[in-house]
């Protein structure tokens, strides 16, 4: 059986990590952390405050984890919303986050890409911005997967890049998806994200030194 073919997307609706709603989602669990560290043991011999906790946190932590992890759920998330709209399974799955565009990319199968374009021609849906659907058809024509291409189906697959691919999903999109999304993610996955980011070996380690530094002569004390 011939394999479909996979293309890469942008994610739609997402404002990326540097959004405050997204921003939130990073900061607000390590914030907590460090807070709930330091009173857990305000009664030690040599507590460690909130900004010690918040420094040892920086030195252990994996943000690159952490925000790839948010972004998988938020494709996720994404794709039910898409499958509930489109009535089919769609295939569409986490690839990966591109920290210096602030962008999830996704893996998109070219079936479902057709079938979007299809419906738009029937259906109300969201602005397609310029791209006419009927201008891919010597696409659909020959089997892409067999790499049967004619040349006018080779310039159009061309034209599918992520950004292309980024509009053509969100046709179909939930405009309300990005804020359910932090809110489910916030509810659920937000805390396990940061959580698994953190080697708490390390973690335990880092704060063991930061009281032999901070407390020089208590080193005999607990």
């Amino acid at each position: 059986m011939t394999e479909p073919m996979i293309l890469e997307a942008f994610m739609p609706d997402f404002s990326g990590f540097s959004s405050p709603g997204w921003a939130a989602l990073l900061s607000g669990p390590r914030e907590r952390t460090a807070a709930n560290y330091a009173k857990l043991h305000e009664g030690d011999n040599r507590p460690l405050d909130r900004d010690d906790y918040l420094k040892i946190i920086d030195e252990v932590g994996d943000p690159a984890r952490q925000c790839a992890e948010i972004a998988k759920s938020f494709c996720d998330i994404f794709g039910i919303h898409l499958a509930i709209k489109l009535g089919i399974p769609h295939g569409l799955r986490f690839s990966r986050y591109e920290a210096e565009s602030d962008r999830i990319v996704a893996l998109v199968p070219l079936f479902t890409v057709r079938n979007i374009l299809d419906r738009c021609e029937e259906k109300r849906h969201r602005s397609l911005d310029g791209i006419v659907p009927a201008e891919f058809e010597p696409l659909w024509q020959l089997a892409p997967e067999s790499g049967g291409l004619s040349e006018a189906a080779s310039r159009c697959l061309a034209r599918l890049d992520r950004a292309t691919l980024c509009t053509v999903l969100r046709a179909f999109a939930n405009p309300g998806v990005e804020k359910k999304a932090i809110a489910g993610i916030a509810a659920r996955r937000a805390e396990l994200a940061f959580s698994n980011s953190i080697d708490w070996e390390k973690f335990r380690a880092a704060a063991a030194q930061r009281r032999r530094e901070k407390y020089p002569r208590g080193n005999s004390l607990n």
